[in-house]
């Protein structure tokens, strides 16, 4: 019986997020992934936290590049570090996107350092552009949080097998203070965060995966006029299916100030593979997009995406000076409230 690709492609995402590719030693090994576009839209306001996608045709929008290193210490000690060139980073100013130390008692498992916030299904692999379908994440989803994947502090969790055919995972996570930066346009907002605490959830299958989410952050978003701290509560669901060659992946995020989802569909034919994704943003952003792409896998560690998106905003909102999907309001230069986004991506991972 032929494995559908719609297996393996997640299983590259996860190694990654438990051990790298390439054995140095018994206990020590190295790997690394990256994505690069040619992308263009046909609208000249920026499109997109931290990619800002114009009319001007972008060679490195999306570049993305990362190394990770996995040292097994005893049978229970473990360590990680990842640093990644992120799509807003310059290439001589790399993030460490997570450095922890970890300890592994029977179906617990402890960490201490840098990790990822386990918000959505491929929160454990956002950049590694090989181990999802799509070109991008669908951004109103994978955007809601500003781009932030990150936290420095502690969590706990605990993984059992229910069954012969599911697991379930269960985690608890605490964040110290951290300031946040992040670019819109020309304007430069900090994030300052005291706290971050958090669970989530998963069951799991052999072809199939449900992921609940939750965390409570406190935090003052700066410069401003009078700082004052503000609580935001987020919850997310997701799920992901497949059936022979076919995929079915869904995702909702909320809080106080928005409600994003998407909906999203492929189907794998040999190394092709055609996807759809329809996605909306409500209440902050007002939005929606409907994207058609096609992945080719040169190999199981390369592949390509072509892939058209448009993005699209109610004409209400776009008279009110709305930004929608956009970095600033479209209107300010006159331009369309819609846009119509080409991309050829390369993924790869060694």
């Amino acid at each position: 019986m032929k494995t559908s690709i719609f297996i393996l492609i997640p299983l590259i995402g996860i190694s990654f997020a438990s051990n790298a590719a390439i054995k140095v030693t018994d206990n020590f090994s190295v790997g690394g992934f990256g994505s690069t576009s040619m992308t263009k839209s046909d609208n000249s306001t920026p499109l997109f936290v931290h990619r800002e996608i114009d009319d001007s045709t972008c060679y490195d929008c999306d570049t993305t590049f990362g190394l990770q290193a996995d040292l097994s210490m005893t049978d229970d000690i473990n360590a990680s570090l990842q640093i990644v060139k992120r799509p807003q980073d310059n290439w001589s100013d790399p993030e460490v996107e997570w450095a922890y130390l970890g300890y592994q008692y029977e179906d617990f498992s402890f960490r201490g350092g840098r990790q990822r916030v386990p918000l959505f299904l491929v929160s454990e692999y956002y950049y590694v552009g090989q181990a999802y379908t799509w070109a991008r994440p669908p951004q109103e989803v994978y955007d809601s949080l500003m781009g932030f994947t990150f936290y420095d502090g502690l969590s706990a969790a605990w993984q059992s097998d229910i069954s012969d055919e599911a697991a379930v995972t269960a985690s608890l996570y605490y964040a110290f203070e951290h300031e946040y930066k992040t670019e819109l346009g020309n304007d430069k907002l900090i994030f300052d965060t005291d706290r971050i605490a958090g669970a989530s959830i998963e069951l799991s299958g052999f072809n199939y995966r449900v992921h609940l989410g939750y965390a409570h952050v406190k935090f003052t978003q700066l410069p401003a006029a009078t700082p004052t701290a503000e609580i935001l509560n987020v919850y997310t669901l997701g799920g992901e299916y497949s059936h022979d060659q076919w995929q079915f992946i869904a995702e909702v995020q909320s809080d106080q100030i928005q409600t994003n989802w998407y909906v999203s569909s492929a189907y794998n034919y040999d190394m092709f593979t055609p996807y759809l994704v329809y996605a909306e943003s409500h209440h902050r952003r007002q939005s929606q997009s409907l994207t058609a792409g096609l992945r080719y896998d040169i190999t199981y560690s390369v592949s390509l995406n072509a892939e058209w998106q448009g993005v699209y905003m109610d004409s209400s909102r776009y008279d009110k000076f709305g930004t929608g999907a956009f970095i600033s309001p479209p209107k300010l230069t006159g331009e369309d409230k819609d846009a119509q986004l080409y991309t050829l991506m390369l993924n790869f991972v060694f």
